[in-house]
């Protein structure tokens, strides 16, 4: 379980610094005290350090997302992501031979914003524009880093290359879409009871987008965090 005191010393440096809460000790190989205490500090990271241009992750504030397909357009503007602090960390692992990050968390973020919809969605035929609110409820996302070394006034840090993800909903969504068929009562209605029983259906085919524009602001967060402390900091060797 080494690669839990990784993590654990991440979190730990960034509550050090910047006068967070005291992050529990924890024995070589305890992976279970080891998550505890990256759970605990979870909240206090989420904050965001300015001095170190790292945005708040509670809440996201994301301008756009162009989730349109062959057979809709889709566009969602202006819409800000609560709930992130609240996640559980469910996997962590630095592989060191492979000099990759793992992480696995399960989140219940709620989304609030505005959208514009032209097209088929599922086998729907709908159009609209207005107020979107999308409740996430046990959403498993897996995420690998991939790590390379820079050095800057002879010390050495983490830059993230890349990343990819993957998600898996463990739970029902819900997405409602206000002003469907521009308030027209009775298409809206019909589309909104369907939708109501599709909210997983939805997010599988059209949500993609949104979830890779949260995880590129949380990436960011980590990549400005690894670039402003030494790896000498981060590792225990």
């Amino acid at each position: 379980m080494a690669y839990f005191k990784y993590l654990v010393l991440i979190f730990a440096c960034a509550a050090y610094v910047y006068g967070g809460p005291v992050v529990q000790k924890c024995k070589a190989g305890d992976g279970k005290c080891a998550k505890e205490s990256a759970q605990a500090v979870l909240k206090f990271f989420a904050e965001g350090f300015a001095e170190y241009g790292m945005e708040a992750l509670d809440p996201v504030v994301i301008k756009k997302t162009d989730a349109s397909s062959q057979s809709l357009k889709l566009i969602i503007t202006d819409y800000t992501v609560t709930g992130l602090k609240e996640c559980t960390i469910k996997k962590a692992k630095f592989d060191k031979p492979n000099s990759k990050i793992l992480v696995k968390l399960l989140c219940s973020p709620k989304l609030e914003g505005d959208y514009e919809m032209d097209g088929k969605l599922l086998i729907l035929p709908l159009e609209g524009k207005g107020p979107i609110h999308v409740q996430l409820r046990d959403l498993e996302v897996s995420v690998e880093m991939n790590l390379e070394e820079i050095e800057k006034d002879g010390l050495k840090y983490w830059n993230i290359k890349n990343s990819r993800h993957s998600y898996e909903l463990k739970d029902k969504a819900d997405v409602v879409f206000d002003n469907l068929f521009g308030g027209n009562e009775v298409l809206g209605k019909a589309a909104r009871d369907v939708i109501k029983e599709s909210g997983n259906e939805i997010v599988r085919e059209v949500g993609s987008p949104a979830i890779s524009d949260i995880l590129d602001v949380v990436i960011e967060n980590i990549n400005q965090f690894f670039h402003h402390v030494p790896i000498s900091e981060l590792t225990f060797d």
